[in-house]
């Protein structure tokens, strides 16, 4: 009686532990050739009627994603990525999926690993009672790019391959980069040349503006003729005259008399005084005489039917005004 026991405990112990162990499986790789750098998806399918995904132990579906931060699978990780993991069973099989990326040329061979300690640590909750259940994977041999394309040997180098019409948009912009260089060159050695240019074009401008500025004044003076008398008249021409030539001379000329005129005028120009100047000397003296002679004889603007004094004198400055300030 005691030796039946004995076998009969042996035949249960020996059945218990081929229910959890490793029950050879069927494995699949696609594609059915591995390259260097390719993901290839690893199917195992294998029997159990382990329990291996619920507490109900009546329970035969189910399906879970494994986590693959794995140590079977970490020790991989020089040769190889897995990049996801899911099982799934049906009744009494099971069918776990790999995602796996290659990095080497080489027969890559994952070690045999607890498949129960794996869905322990997959499952959102903590299930009891998983049974230990090892699997051993089959080697994956993976194959270099050089046998995928036929290349026994390395190319030589070649030139670059040039789209259509780059070569003229090389060109073109080959011209205008030579262009821009010889026009940057060109104004650098000009710099001078060009500097000296612009102020004297900002200096012909400031005296144009300076001369329409003076006529304005004069023309409105004219218009205002009729109400004004002659000390204001001839005080307005002197005030006029002498804004005018203190732009135009680059001068202090505010308080100058008509005797300070002559003497800046010679400074300025020495010998060779123009004739303009000589004439606004004259009209100074005049306009000074009128100011200041107090009813004496030719002590106010002549006006008659042939000559209108005043009318003369702006017209003759207008004129002379326009052309110093067209000269420069």
């Amino acid at each position: 009686m005691t030796k039946l026991k004995l076998v009969i405990f042996s035949f249960l112990a020996i059945f218990v532990f081929q229910s959890f162990s490793d029950s050879k499986g069927t494995q699949y790789v696609l594609p059915k050739i591995v390259y260097v750098g390719d993901t290839a998806q690893v199917r195992y399918v294998f029997h159990s009627g382990a329990n291996l995904l619920s507490d109900d132990v009546d329970s035969s579906f189910g399906s879970l994603k494994l986590e693959t931060d794995f140590s079977a699978f970490n020790s991989m990780s020089e040769k190889c990525l897995v990049k996801s993991a899911f099982i799934e069973r049906k009744e009494t099989e099971y069918t776990l999926t790999l995602d796996i990326t290659f990095w080497k040329v080489e027969i890559v061979d994952f070690p045999a690993f607890d498949l129960g300690s794996l869905i322990f640590i997959s499952k959102p909750k903590s299930q009891k009672n998983i049974p230990v259940f090892w699997l051993d994977l089959e080697p994956i041999e993976v194959n270099s790019i050089a046998i995928k394309s036929g290349v026994n040997s390395f190319r030589p180098a070649s030139s670059p391959i040039l789209l259509p019409g780059t070569s003229v948009i090389v060109a073109l912009i080959s011209v205008a980069f030579l262009l821009f260089l010889s026009f940057l060159i060109f104004f650098l050695t000009k710099i001078p040349a060009i500097s000296l240019f612009v102020r004297r074009l900002m200096f012909s401008a400031s005296m144009k503006k300076n001369a329409r500025i003076a006529v304005r004044k004069l023309k409105k003076l004219q218009k205002s003729s009729s109400k004004i008398n002659d000390v204001d008249f001839a005080f307005e021409i002197q005030k006029i005259l002498r804004e005018f030539l203190g732009v135009h001379l680059g001068e202090n000329l505010s308080s100058c008399t008509t005797n300070e005129f002559s003497r800046v005028f010679s400074r300025i120009f020495l010998e060779d005084v123009p004739i303009e100047f000589e004439r606004f000397i004259d009209i100074f003296s005049r306009t000074d005489y009128i100011r200041f002679a107090f009813g004496k004889a030719d002590s106010s603007f002549l006006k008659t039917a042939e000559i209108d004094e005043r009318n003369n004198l702006i017209e003759e400055l207008t004129f002379t005004i326009h052309e110093l300030g067209a000269e420069k």
